[in-house]
């Protein structure tokens, strides 16, 4: 068994709350519209040093080798309101992450399960596709980083871009 390990960060982010609070949002993707962390909330596989489960400011600790993937949705699982998670960057002097930009990972036509009623042995086969945003930590050390992602409306329009600053701490 490998002591290195895949740490999967889900972020649902409360898109009718920033659609409500935010009227007129950057639509420049460079310069988006910063946010508080009382927006979203991440949780994170299992892992040592975790704190902030649940909230907008989760800290993961992570240990060199270990690959981190970011993964994004809308309060409504991206049926309604849809967001994109488009760009990490670092915002402090450490850099703990093997490349500078996070790699967009995707998998199209995955096969998942849907029900077919409340009932888990009714199901059905389905194909989805599967994306989420990855970089392995190099060395040891703190990463302040910033997370931007567009929010689309229902309709399938941009609405606008946003950021936030969560950190990665690696022992």
């Amino acid at each position: 068994m490998s002591k290195n390990k895949i740490i999967n960060v889900n972020i649902i982010i409360d898109t009718s709350r920033i659609m409500s609070d935010y009227g007129d949002p950057s639509t420049d993707q460079e310069n988006p519209t910063l946010i508080g962390s009382n927006y979203q909330f991440m949780v994170a596989s299992g892992h040592a040093g975790l704190s902030g489960q649940g909230t907008g400011n989760l800290n993961i600790g992570a240990k060199q080798g270990d690959v981190v993937r970011f993964y994004a949705t809308s309060e409504y699982n991206n049926f309604d309101n849809p967001v994109v998670l488009y760009e990490l960057d670092n915002f402090g002097k450490d850099r703990i992450f093997k490349n500078p930009d996070f790699t967009l990972e995707n998998f199209p036509d995955a096969d998942v399960v849907v029900p077919d009623e409340f009932n888990p042995l009714e199901v059905e086969s389905s194909t989805q596709n599967f994306w989420f945003a990855q970089n392995t930590v190099q060395k040891k050390g703190k990463q302040d980083y910033g997370l931007r992602f567009a929010l689309y409306d229902s309709d399938l329009k941009l609405f606008g871009f946003f950021g936030w600053k969560p950190v990665v701490v690696a022992f």
